[in-house]
């Protein structure tokens, strides 16, 4: 991977999270006075139009039976169980608590990626992935007279994004992101319009209706950049960017649902943001020395090369 393509995958990082978060706000108004399985049907859906629009535009409509490969299919799988369990503990939890828990998830694709992936995390990185989850945890108010077990879905929905993202890595380079992303919204707008058995589905009025064009926009954008992102940017250094969701989350939450944290939410945001931050700091550093170390080889072969040349050339002796 290039320092350039490193970059641009930092860059698609930050936009994928803004794209998600603003998902995440307008799904929550969405469900306020739809059911779930509708919402989710509907956005997938408009996701899936949006994605095909994206794909035909780039000339990349051949490549769209690509999404019915294995390991874009096992993608798509882990990405739609993630947003099941994270869009029902929407429905329950207030989004800045949702995304906070739910910031577990680099800390646990940087765990990960040591046995699936062979990258290395130094004894200080450990040292933030537990704090960090050590903060997600509080987040979830471990108080037996408190806690409520719908807080654990968010930390369900972790961990199998964090699978989503490392089986990301394994996809070929022929399959383009919009692809992958449309594996994904057309899985989605399958299993969740299932949902119609139980649930009741009316014709959204326009507000909600518009709530969930947005979203679907947000979410295929966000899909495309995170499969980008990852793509083109080691694991451990766009991992711990999601951390730009904690912010935003905190904005929406309190000017669009007026949620106040409390004690438990502000302890768990600092740890798990000073964690995130932490470990981006780390890979920085890390990325600044490997650069350093990289040019001093590069000093020194040439000098080494022309040491030889001249003992090559000089004369046997007598």
């Amino acid at each position: 991977m290039t320092q350039a393509g490193s970059l641009r995958g930092i860059a698609a990082m930050i936009g994928a999270m803004m794209m998600f978060i603003t998902n995440d706000m307008l799904i929550k108004l969405s469900l306020t006075s739809l059911p779930m399985g509708e919402v989710l049907t509907l956005r997938s859906s408009f996701a899936v139009i949006v994605l095909l629009v994206v794909i035909v535009a780039s000339g990349e409509g051949r490549a769209t039976l690509l999404a019915l490969r294995p390991r874009v299919m096992l993608r798509s799988g882990f990405d739609a169980f993630t947003t099941f369990t994270y869009v029902l503990a929407l429905g329950f939890l207030p989004i800045a608590t949702t995304t906070t828990i739910y910031m577990a998830a680099p800390l646990i694709t940087t765990a990960l990626a040591v046995p699936l992936l062979g990258e290395s995390v130094s004894f200080k990185r450990w040292c933030a992935i537990f704090v960090g989850f050590l903060g997600a945890v509080v987040v979830t108010h471990p108080d037996p007279d408190t806690f409520a077990i719908v807080a654990l879905l968010p930390l369900l929905a972790a961990f199998t994004g964090s699978l989503r993202d490392i089986s990301t890595r394994g996809i070929s380079m022929q399959v383009p992101g919009a692809v992958v992303a449309l594996s994904t919204a057309f899985l989605l707008t399958l299993t969740s319009s299932t949902f119609a058995v139980w649930e009741s589905w009316t014709l959204p009025s326009l507000a909600p209706a518009l709530y969930i064009a947005g979203s679907g926009a947000a979410f295929g954008i966000g899909n495309v950049l995170m499969v980008y992102a990852f793509r083109n940017a080691p694991v451990a250094a766009i991992s711990p960017l999601r951390y730009v969701l904690v912010p935003c989350s905190l904005f929406y939450s309190y000017f669009i649902f007026s949620h106040v944290p409390d004690i438990w939410g502000a302890v768990g945001t600092v740890l798990v943001v000073g964690a995130g931050l932490y470990s981006i700091q780390q890979e920085a550093r890390r990325g600044h020395e490997d650069a350093k170390r990289r040019k001093a080889e590069a000093a020194i072969a040439p000098s080494g090369a022309t040491l030889a040349a001249a003992v090559t050339r000089s004369p046997p002796h007598s």
